[in-house]
Parts: C-alpha cells; structure tokens; sequence
C-alpha cells in the first residue's frame, strides 16, 4: 500500500514548488491536480493531472489500494466554476479515502477585510462539511517560491529599488516554512476539529526585498537609469502618497505596507498568534511602547491586542475582562455599576493584560501595581497550541507574571475591584527632605493614595500628594479619582487624534522618559546625588515586594522614580545610574529608546 499526497490547485504556481517539496521529503506519491496543469509526471516524480481528467476519469478505482495520506488545496480568491467544481471533487475523494487531515492554503488579506477571500475561504470549508477529519486552513501572505508570482514581480520589478520609499513595509513567507508547517499539520493527530493558522514571515521592506533581486541578478543598465532619474524626481514618493490615499478607500491595498494588525476578536487574534508565526510577531496592548517610547521591533509585525475587548464582566469583587480592554474602558464599565479599579495609573490609555507583564501603576497604597489586583488569568502557549488558566497561587501565574521572554499571549484576566468611592486630596509643599522622611510618608496606612513629585532635580521643593477616601458630599474639591490635573491632560491629549499624534512625535524626538525601580538603601544614594543632574520632572511611588520569580521587586520594597529629561541629556544619566548603583531595575514599559 502507497502513501499518496494529493496536492489541488485553482491557478496557484505555488502548488507545482509544493509537490516538488513533498517528493523530495515525504517518502511518499505526490498527485497534483490543476485547472491550468498538463497530465504526466514532473521531473520530481508527481503525477499531473489536468482537471478536466481528474474530475470524469476513474481516480478512486486508480487508487483503491493507496492510502491518502492527506490533501492539500491552493484556494484562489478569485473562484472560477471549474476551481469550485475541482475543490469539490478534492473534498469528495477526501471524504471517501478517509484521510486524517484537508489543509486549505488562503489568503491572509482576510485579515485586511478582503470580502472575497473570506468568502472563498468560507466555501471551500463548507465543501468539507461531512469531513470526518481534521480541516487546517492556512492564511499566509505572499508566498516567496520559485514559482510563485510575488518571486516573478520582484524579479520584475528590482530595477525600481532606488525609487522605492523604505517606509513601505509587508510581510511575505518562505515557501519552505509553509510545506513545513503542511508536512506537520498532516502528519500529526490531533482532536480539534478546525484550525486556523496565519503564516505572516518577515515584515520588511520592499526597498530591501527588490535591492536582494538586484544583488542576485543586476539590471540592465537603461534600467538603473530610469529608477535613478525616478528617485531624482520624487517619483517614488509621490506614488507612495496616491497610494496611501488609495489605502483609506480600499483596505485590501494595506496587505502590501503595513507594519501592525489589530484582530477584531480572540479568533482572530489566536489564527495570528500561533504555533508557525509567534516567531514573526510582537504581541502590544495600546502600542504605548511603540507610539510613545519608540521601542522597534525589526522583522515583525505587530499585533495589538485593543480590538479583543469584548468581554467585560462584573461578578462579586471580582471582574473578568479581555486581555485587550483598556483600563479606561474597565473604569467606566465599573464606574456604570458603582465599582472601581483598586489601581489608577495617570494615565489610562493602557490595557489592562500588559499590567501582567509590565508594572503599570497608581499611587494606591495597598496595590502597587495593576499586577498585584489580578487574580486569575487564561493564557494561551502557542509552542504546545493551547490555553491554560492559572490564578494567584498557583506557580504558573508568578512564573509568567513580569516575563517579557515568555511566548505566552493573556487572553483573559480576572481582577479585583472595590466599591466606588470618592477622595480628598491633601497637598503639602516641603523642602529639603531626606530619603528616611520620604520613605516615612508612604508608610501612611490612612490615605489610599500617596505620591510625591518634584518639578526639576535642582529644586529643593517637593510637593506630598496624599489622598483620602470620603463619600461623596457636593464638594466642589471632591474628586473622582486619585489622580492629578496632569494624568486628566493626558487622557484629554490622547483622545484627540490630531493631539496625541503630535504630542508622541514630539515625546519620541525630544524627550527621554525612564522609570527607576530603586532599594531604600540605592534611593537614599539616588536622593543624595540627584541635584546635579539635568532632570525635568521627578514622580516618587511606593511599591511592595510581591516574590515573583521576574518582579523587578521580587526582594524587598521598592521607590518608583519616573524621570523625565531631553534626549540630549540620556548619556550622561545613564552613565550616572552605572556609576552609582549595582540593582537598580528600569520599567520596560516605560524607557525611551
């Protein structure tokens, strides 16, 4: 008995490289149907067939005895009556060969809203309804074969590398990473019925895919000529600009430069984040880190995770949301049901599960960090493709918890909140304190919140911010939330399109923004030896030791120090921090680069 591997193709040239991979590696026969194919044998030894004679010659009786190991279908977003009429006999011999696994290779322009190829997508699936197997559907973006289309174009088109803007970014996939994940997919068992993978590869350049074209085979000389004087005169920018406009009437046209994804659902976020492309992309919440601090993350794409906000759910003390919701979002869905979170950073443009993996915080004297309110999350693995829950006690959660390294996506998380209430604030100016005084005022039990700020490290002023719950009276000084003017400007910037743009432009060229996780012992030193360098802005917290195996205070409390100065002045406080403490820990949520 002969395994047998048959590979279905409505036009895709991919298919023919495919068959090629799989008698090269599969130790097994290869059938290749195509409705534009020829009938005989390739030079690897697959079986060709054209699909007229596929589809009314006697194929079961052909290979009865042969066992079929798996089939494999190149779907064409634009299905013509004889590819569906060819998809459906695959789906038929499928069925009756009862083989273990259908992989449906797409498109992952459904990722873009592409009408189309969603709707091929869903018929080619719907053709599988009475399979009993297992039905993996692959979205991949521009496959890079030697046969491919993407391969031809670039080949085409690498004379125009020069006038190419180096913004316009996309991602396509090697070939062989996709057979590998389809060797895999076939061979292995497994009980989920359905699917879905999305194969994105490198994001890079356009400019550097086509300048790769032209180191493998040089243009001709009339060529490079017509490219330079393209460049001379903005040729290429202007394109880039009609193509951007285009881009906000036809959304298709962002599958070829983009450089970030939002899913609309933990679906879909799941069929980016999987077991084949993790390696490809950087899991954000609000893309702070990015926008504002300008972290980079060459070669990937980035998937923010604010679109998975659906859940959002209050049960006790306790209230469950999506990984992706933003704390402001969390505040008013409590604030409607008389709750509020225990912790409220300045500034709220956060969602909430990059607080289990960044120490986001208020001032609240109880919690630190949003981190020390959650009490269970479901996280998802994509190396073992699948989601387990875990909560406070358990290993797992501590574990994860501050891990930047770690590979596992937060789908869902359960924090605690507490009865709405209302808060005084109590304002004293001091000056020339010591580091024990300070330290003395977070000890504080009474107040809920307490934070201290200094306008600039030369100033001998300080200003004790503390804030005490009180019901609601009337009073005009009552205030909603315990923070200051300042975080209320924030949110205010960040809601308005026009305004947050230019204010993380101008964060990003001008400003360097970092946050010191500081001993008492290295805050006595800091406090000591601040007063000559060039700070802006300096914001005390108190956080308390919470024992997780990656907390930067997994040892012993710690002071916050959020610093603020120009870029110009980054060496040397850098310098400063080498030179003057051996543990001091930086946020990495909040460090500009």
């Amino acid at each position: 008995m002969d395994e047998v591997l048959l590979i279905a193709s409505a036009k895709d040239p991919v298919a023919a490289d495919c068959a090629a991979h799989a008698s090269r590696v599969g130790g097994r026969k290869v059938s290749v149907i195509s409705t534009d194919g020829i009938g005989g044998a390739n030079e690897d030894g697959a079986d060709l067939h054209r699909a007229e004679d596929f589809l009314t010659s006697p194929y079961l009786e052909a290979h009865a005895r042969d066992r079929l190991a798996g089939a494999v279908v190149f779907l064409n977003r634009n299905m013509e009556e004889r590819d569906c009429g060819l998809i459906a006999a695959v789906a038929e011999i499928a069925q009756a060969k009862g083989t273990d696994c259908v992989c449906l290779v797409g498109s992952f322009r459904v990722h873009f809203g592409d009408r189309k190829a969603a709707r091929t997508e869903e018929w080619a699936i719907r053709q599988l309804r009475g399979f009993q197997g297992r039905i993996v559907v692959f979205r991949t973006s521009p496959i890079h074969s030697p046969s491919s289309r993407l391969k031809a174009g670039l080949k085409k088109l690498r004379f125009l590398a020069p006038a190419v803007p180096g913004r316009f970014k996309g991602c396509c996939v090697e070939s062989e990473e996709l057979f590998a994940a389809i060797d895999r997919e076939i061979t292995r068992p497994g009980s989920r019925k359905r699917r879905t993978f999305t194969l994105l590869g490198s994001n890079r350049a356009w400019k550097e895919r086509l300048a790769r074209e032209c180191r493998e085979r040089p243009p001709a000389y009339f060529a490079r000529s017509i490219a330079l004087l393209l460049r001379l005169f903005l040729v290429g920018q202007l394109a880039g600009l009609m193509f951007d406009l285009l881009a906000r009437w036809l959304p298709v046209l962002r599958a070829w430069n983009f450089d970030a994804l939002r899913p609309r659902s933990v679906r879909e976020l799941l069929a980016l984040y999987n077991t084949y492309n993790y390696r490809d992309v950087k899991i954000v919440g609000y893309n702070n880190g990015v926008v504002h601090f300008g972290h980079k993350y060459p070669g990937k794409t980035l998937l923010s995770t604010v679109g998975c906000n659906r859940m959002a759910r209050l049960e006790g003390d306790l209230a469950r949301f999506d990984g992706g919701v933003t704390i402001r979002q969390a505040m008013q869905m409590l604030q409607a049901r008389g709750r509020e979170l225990h912790v409220v950073p300045n500034y709220s443009y956060v969602s909430l599960g990059t607080g289990y993996f960044i120490p986001i915080h208020g001032s609240a004297s109880k919690y630190g960090t949003v981190a020390e309110t959650i009490e269970n999350v479901i996280l998802y693995d994509p190396i073992e493709d699948r989601s387990f829950s875990t909560s406070r006690p358990d290993a797992a959660f501590g574990r994860y918890a501050y891990d930047l390294s770690a590979n596992v996506l937060l789908l869902q998380l359960s924090v605690k909140v507490k009865e709405k209430t209302c808060y005084r604030v109590r304002v004293e100016k001091l000056a020339n304190l010591s580091s024990h005084r300070i330290w003395d005022y977070f000890q504080d039990t009474a107040a809920s919140n307490v934070e201290i700020r200094k306008a600039g490290a030369a100033s001998p002023e300080i200003a004790v911010y503390r804030y005490y719950t009180r019901s609601p009276d009337g009073d005009a000084n009552t205030l909603e939330l315990p923070r200051d003017i300042l975080g209320s400007l924030w949110d205010r910037i960040e809601s308005n399109p026009i305004a947050s743009t230019l204010f993380h432009y101008l964060a990003r060229r001008l400003a360097h923004h970092v946050e010191l996780f500081l001993s008492k012992d290295d805050f006595a030193a800091f406090w000591e030896t601040h007063t000559a360098l060039p700070l802006s802005k300096i914001q005390l917290r108190y956080i308390r030791r919470d024992g997780f195996p990656h907390s930067p205070f997994r040892e012993c409390d710690c002071i916050s120090i959020d610093l603020f100065m120009l870029k110009k002045h980054r060496r040397a406080f850098e310098a400063y921090v080498k030179q003057t403490f051996r543990a001091a820990r930086f946020n990495p949520g909040k460090h500009s680069m």
